[in-house]
This record gives structure tokens, sequence and C-alpha cells, in this order.
């Protein structure tokens, strides 16, 4: 079967336009993507960056789900360790109820933020997270009625409600050892390929290899969540590109300010006299990025890959998603 191509997307904030912009050009891509055939739309999880507004992904998947139809709606990710299992199992099973069949979540063992500002959330921390996903993937068991909590379980007379079919649920990582810990609980599996670039191969090799069936996979599914851009030429993929590769290059030193535009980016990169770093993301004309894209996916054997693209406009975004929809 071909792989399946969905979106991930962060709710970019630009310079001059507010972060009320950034989740509106969010929803519009949403409804632009739900009349392609991506399979999902995922938004992500982000503290204490004026780079993202995506700081509430159940929120925003819910609204995203109300403006929508076909395509299934999902987290990459929750961020796990700033909550409750139970309140996580609880917002999955609110939203499956409003919204049948078209949500799911993705889990991260990260928290999304620097130290202070994961601090200031409250959460029990990243060290806690294998306790913390059994517990939620427990209740939502016994929500679902697949394998009631036991007498002796330390959630015994807890429910997780509302009760009622759970929503699909993955596991995000970045390396292969976490990949493995998805494969032995018997997850699903989104590689990060943006935190860590050429790391696929490794890492799903581990998944499959550890692999158990569950009740949330019978099977190893796992896709890979990348960077790419299409256009209609070349020329114009690569001038859009200069927007990610100036943000890029300030998060290497620390920065995470918000989106510049395209003219703008590459005038900061010619003053930081940097190379053109275009060639670590798959930018190009359509059909040149989805040849390229599905050999990533061969070369990893993935089942499906999640898209990230950022451009300056919210037209360029959703037309670079529609080009490489139609070359796919």
């Amino acid at each position: 079967m071909k792989t399946r191509l969905s979106i991930l997307d962060p709710s970019p904030v630009f310079e001059g336009r507010s972060a009320a912009h950034a989740l509106d050009e969010t929803r519009a891509l949403a409804v632009a993507a739900d009349t392609m055939s991506y399979r999902s739309f995922w938004v992500q999880e982000h503290h204490n960056a004026a780079s993202f507004a995506g700081t509430a992904p159940e929120v925003l998947m819910a609204d995203i789900a109300s403006r929508t139809k076909r395509i299934t709606v999902g987290s990459g990710g929750i961020m796990l360790p700033n909550y409750s299992p139970l309140k996580v199992a609880e917002l999955g099973q609110t939203l499956r109820a409003l919204y049948p069949q078209r949500i799911e979540i993705g889990l991260g063992r990260a928290t999304g933020a620097d130290p202070r500002a994961s601090a200031a959330l409250l959460g029990p921390g990243a060290q806690t997270f294998p306790t913390m996903l059994r517990l939620a993937m427990d209740w939502w068991l016994d929500a679902s009625g697949e394998a009631k909590i036991g007498v002796d379980h330390r959630a015994h007379r807890i429910a997780a409600n509302p009760s009622g079919p759970r929503p699909d649920l993955w596991m995000l990582c970045s390396s292969p050892e976490s990949a493995a810990f998805a494969g032995q609980i018997g997850l699903k599996l989104a590689f990060a390929d943006f935190l860590n670039p050429d790391g696929a191969g490794a890492a799903l090799s581990a998944y499959r290899s550890a692999f158990e069936p569950s009740p949330f996979a019978d099977q190893p599914y796992c896709a890979i969540g990348l960077v790419a851009l299409a256009a209609e030429t070349d020329a114009e993929a690569k001038r859009l590109s200069a927007t990610m590769q100036a943000w890029t290059l300030g998060r290497l030193s620390g920065q995470f300010h918000p989106y510049q535009n395209a003219e703008l980016a590459h005038r900061a990169l010619l003053e930081a006299k940097t190379s053109d770093r275009s060639d670590q993301v798959i930018v190009g004309a359509a059909s040149d990025v989805a040849e390229r894209l599905s050999h990533k996916a061969d070369d990893a054997c993935a089942d499906e890959l999640f898209v990230l693209t950022i451009t300056d406009t919210p037209e360029s975004r959703i037309a670079s998603y529609a080009y490489l929809d139609e070359a796919w």
C-alpha cells in the first residue's frame, strides 16, 4: 500500500502578525486539507516560545474537528509530563465522543518547554513518563470496556469519563531507545525526523524489532514527521524556504523568535553569511518533493509521513500542501 500523507502543524507566529492570526491560519489550513487526500491533521504543543501559538492542542483539536468533516484530527503531541494521566485520558474520551472515529492522540515524553517553563507547568516530569503512559492506557482500556481495571490496580474505582470508544493512540519519539519502548508496549509510532535527521531508519527498525501486539495496535505502524515545502517551481520553493532556514539558524543559537517573511529571512541569511541550508529539508517543485518523500519513506519502511510546512503566507502554505497532494 502506498505510504499515507498527513499534516503536522505548529501554528507558527510571524513578525507583524499575532498569535491569534497564527491560530486562524492553522484553522484555514485544516479546512483546506479536509478537501484534499491527507489522512490526518496533527497540532503541536509548545510553551514559552514566541515562534508558536499552539500551547493547548486539545483545545485546537476540538476547534478544528468542529470545522472539518472528513480528516482525522490529532496531537503531535500532547506532552504527557505536563498533565495527570487521568486528565489526558478524559480529554481523549471527550474528544472521541464529540467526533466519533476522527480523533487520535499522540503522546510525547518531553514537555515542549524550557526548564523554567516546564517547572511552571507543575507537571510530574518526564522521568515518570512510562508509569504515566501505562496509567493513561489502562484508563482508556477501562473506559472503552476492552480491559477493566482490577481490584489490585492503583486506579481501582477511578473511571475516565465519558465511557465509550477510545481515541487511537500513538507515541512520539526521536531516538531508537524511545522507539523500542513504543514497540514493546504496542503503540503506533511517530518519529520526529526534524529533531533527529537521518535517524528514522534506526528508530523504525528498533520499533519493529521490539513490537508486541496490544489492544492499541495489533501490528507495527510507524510514521515519520519531517519538514518539506513544495511549489510550482524549484526557484519559488527555494525562495519560500528562506523563512524556515532563517528560523532554524536562530533556533540553533537558542532563539525562538517569530518567523520572518521570505525577503527579510533571505537578508538575514546573507548577513549571517551562512550557507544555503535548504538541503536539510525537502524543498522543490512538487513532483521532485513527492519523489524524495517517497524514497525517504521506502528507506525507513515508514507507513506514513507527517509533513510540516512553514511559509510566510497562509496562501503559499496551503498551496504547498495542495501541490504535494496532487503530485502524490
